[in-house]
């Protein structure tokens, strides 16, 4: 049976002509293939009738025309294609699959984080601190996630520590890294910066196990002096005083790198034979304006007594600049200060 073409014919199809054309057309769609799976290196195809064949895939090396999954001959790179570069040899025997994952994955390094320092199992915190308030610790744990395609963690960890007062400190860890890290340093060091502002910064260095990359992570510690907000009847005149007032007197103050900061009055500075004292380091240089509440200048309602050496709660000293109040009660409680 075949087709009956109009075309052909020269005239209308009968009835029976286009019956006979749709049961050609359906006995011929049950011969194609509908869908398709594969398990292994077995590939079965399904006709429209729901007969079934499979073809078997031949997977061997091959031979002389270089067939199959495994490479024949040695194949050296004279192009850059993905991550292949000139010069990468891929020797025979070598899996197709490594030889497309080279040319399709770009080499991606492994990675660490998440340094934290401890002692004795707990955390220290990074919060800033005054200038002389040391801490001690012992150990470090980290992170670390593996390269791609490879799948190797790094190796050659170290840790180095910088900025202390007891100078650089170096340990080195074990070459067998792993999702989570700890290590001892050696021994309790105790981290402290006992007469200027900065920070002290752990940096934690890895390296590939399959390129020259390296990795690197750091954690610090910040120590800062403080500005001083006091109310208080002392007259500052020297050192002895200008400490009796940050041992006694003070209203508030902050941790900072700068003369910049607002503060807030208390009760404090609206009692009688009270005056409003501003002190920081000296280093920062001159006021060059306080604003009250956000709206009225007042930097004349103080004046400059000068510079004075006193001592924090942590026993480390350094120069402060310190301005008074014109007047005795010159604040009142919830007033703010923007200093600058």
């Amino acid at each position: 049976m075949s087709l009956t073409l109009r075309l052909v014919k020269g005239s209308e199809l009968t009835y029976a002509e286009l019956d006979g054309n749709f049961t050609y057309l359906s006995s011929s769609l049950n011969s194609l293939i509908t869908t398709g799976s594969v398990s292994n290196n077995v590939l079965t195809f399904t006709k429209g009738n729901g007969s079934t064949f499979s073809l078997t895939v031949d997977t061997g090396s091959g031979g002389g025309g270089g067939g199959g999954t495994t490479l024949v001959q040695d194949l050296t790179s004279n192009q850059t294609v993905g991550g292949v570069s000139p010069g990468d040899l891929f020797a025979a025997g070598s899996t197709i699959e490594a030889l497309l994952r080279s040319m399709l994955i770009t080499y991606i390094e492994p990675t660490i984080g998440s340094l934290l320092i401890k002692l004795d199992g707990t955390t220290r915190s990074t919060a800033t601190r005054d200038v002389g308030n040391s801490f001690t610790c012992n150990s470090a744990s980290f992170t670390a996630t593996v390269d791609s395609p490879d799948g190797n963690y790094p190796v050659t960890a170290s840790i180095t520590a910088s900025g202390a007062d007891i100078g650089t400190q170096q340990v080195f860890f074990s070459n067998a890294l792993t999702g989570t890290n700890a290590y001892g340093l050696g021994s309790t060091l105790t981290i402290n910066k006992a007469s200027a502002a900065g920070n002290v910064t752990f940096t934690l260095n890895t390296k590939s196990q399959t390129t020259a990359d390296t990795q690197s992570t750091s954690t610090s510690f910040a120590f800062y002096w403080r500005n001083y907000l006091a109310a208080s009847s002392t007259p500052i005149t020297d050192d002895a005083s200008a400490q009796t007032v940050i041992d006694s007197d003070i209203v508030t103050s902050t941790l900072t790198t700068t003369k910049a900061w607002t503060a807030t009055c208390d009760d404090s500075n609206d009692t009688v034979d009270n005056y409003t004292y501003i002190i920081y380091p000296a280093t920062y240089g001159d006021l060059s304006g306080i604003i009250q509440d956000g709206a009225t200048p007042v930097l004349g309602a103080f004046i400059k007594l000068g510079d004075f050496t006193v001592s924090n709660a942590y026993s480390s000293s350094t120069t402060f600049r310190v301005y008074k109040s014109i007047q005795d009660r010159a604040f009142g409680s919830g007033v703010t200060l923007t200093i600058s």
